[in-house]
């Protein structure tokens, strides 16, 4: 219809024109014309039609577009870059929607507080507080933004992230850079009143990572930022264990940690004095979490699950990155240059996992852990946070341990997921309490 309407553009020709070869020239020079615009025409057509089913394909958490994509990122997009480019795609909404309803089987509690779906973004993706409802629409339960720091820093110099690809591993130096507790506070204050009219996110949990500046002091910087953040945060964790700040780990110590949690506690409980309203999603005070490390010894680890009963901590996030390099990173770590700084992924698991066991093992089950997925629930986690996963996995992944994790816990004979958390420890005790097989004796 377009092309014939084209056609019938073609100018009348006046009486008084008597050249028949310049008539000709002139309508086949419109045919030519009309011919290019309906070409044009054509191919901006095919442009949108692709461009629409692309954006439709990324916005699937299943499309198999992300098989392409994610390994193309990874080959040619050097990691901070590739950061920025996940960013701007959550916020131009070029990611994926997860509509799907999460399974009631997943459903875990940590306090008083119900977790719709346990699976959530670690600290470290959103430093700056700028998308976190569009990573809670790829699947997540809740994310942990931060660490927010009292006032604005730099990171470190560049480069500051490393990919470990044999390992599907990452390192990184980044060194807290933070747009400062003002701008978070701001940006916070405009995610929870989205938050409030969007069905998709408003039953989600946002946690806030709050840390030091590099010349701060860990006490006066902690109050202040929580005075700050209180208001919008479900949770709060007690970033003490960042390997790319100097002598932060220090405050995993006995002293310092107790310190710490006090006027951490303290400034809650003055916020809730003096605050009448929270905008957070519970509406009420929010959680005080603390992040370890995973390089602790068992007397610092003791130390911790103690604190952690003594002084009634709502939750421990375990773990933050390692500064060891397991045997399998070493080919990786020389390739990528034998790169300083934490170290996230894959290799960390088998350490994390044994400390979440120590962990549940020495609070008696009685202080909620945050890891990451079934193994580490069954070890003892009620909540599980991932972030490297994704950068291999591509932003379908929460969608797939979400769906995964329910068919994993019906498959076990779960009837919901808290009667995994500590199964493992559990079947432990049973087996050591079973009495040995009896034998006879054969003349």
């Amino acid at each position: 219809m377009i092309y014939r309407r084209l056609v019938l553009r073609v100018p009348r020709l006046s009486r008084g024109f008597s050249d028949a070869k310049s008539t000709e020239e002139r309508v086949q020079a419109e045919l030519l014309y009309q011919r290019r615009v309906s070409r044009w025409i054509f191919r901006g057509m095919c442009v949108a039609a692709a461009a629409t089913g692309t954006v439709v394909c990324l916005r699937n958490p299943e499309s198999s577009i992300y098989n392409v994509v994610m390994p193309f990122i990874r080959t040619y997009i050097d990691p901070e870059n590739a950061h920025k480019l996940s960013l701007m795609a959550l916020k131009l909404g070029l990611a994926p929607v997860d509509y799907s309803v999460d399974p009631p089987i997943i459903q875990s509690r940590v306090k008083d507080v119900v977790f719709f779906n346990p699976i959530g973004m670690a600290a470290g993706y959103d430093k700056q507080v700028e998308v976190p409802l569009e990573v809670l629409r790829l699947g997540f339960g809740f994310i942990e933004v931060g660490t927010v720091l009292p006032k604005p820093q730099e990171g470190n110099p560049k480069p500051v992230l490393f990919r470990l690809h044999g390992s599907k591993a990452l390192v990184n130096r980044c060194g807290f850079n933070s747009c400062g507790l003002e701008v978070a506070v701001e940006r916070l204050k405009r995610v929870r009143q989205k938050q409030a009219d969007d069905p998709l996110t408003k039953d989600f949990m946002i946690g806030v990572s709050v840390g030091k500046n590099r010349t701060g002091d860990i006490i006066a910087d902690t109050v202040e930022t929580i005075k700050g953040v209180a208001p919008y945060a479900d949770y709060v964790a007690l970033n003490v264990s960042s390997p790319n700040t100097p002598n932060l780990r220090d405050n995993q110590r006995r002293e310092p940690l107790i310190a710490l949690i006090a006027v951490a506690k303290a400034t809650l409980d003055d916020v809730k004095a003096h605050n009448a309203t929270f905008q957070n999603t519970t509406k009420k005070v929010p959680l005080l979490f603390i992040k370890i490390s995973p390089d602790v010894s068992r007397k610092e680890l003791e130390d911790i699950a103690d604190i952690a009963l003594v002084h009634n901590i709502d939750g421990i996030i375990a773990t933050n990155t390692t500064v060891s390099r397991p045997d399998e990173v070493t080919e990786d770590c020389k390739i990528a240059g034998h790169p300083a700084g934490g170290l996230s992924g894959r290799p960390l698991k088998k350490l994390s996992k044994k400390l979440v066991y120590d962990l549940y093992e020495l609070t008696h089950g009685k202080v909620p852990i945050i890891a990451d997925a079934l193994e580490m629930v069954e070890a003892g986690a009620s909540l599980c946070q991932f972030y490297t996963a994704m950068v291999y996995e591509g932003p379908g992944l929460p969608s797939r341990i979400k769906n995964g994790l329910a068919q994993l816990l019906l498959q076990k004979g779960y009837s919901n997921i808290t009667e995994a958390i500590g199964a493992e420890h559990r079947r432990r005790q049973a087996a050591t309490a079973a009495p040995a097989p009896a034998t006879t004796k054969t003349q």
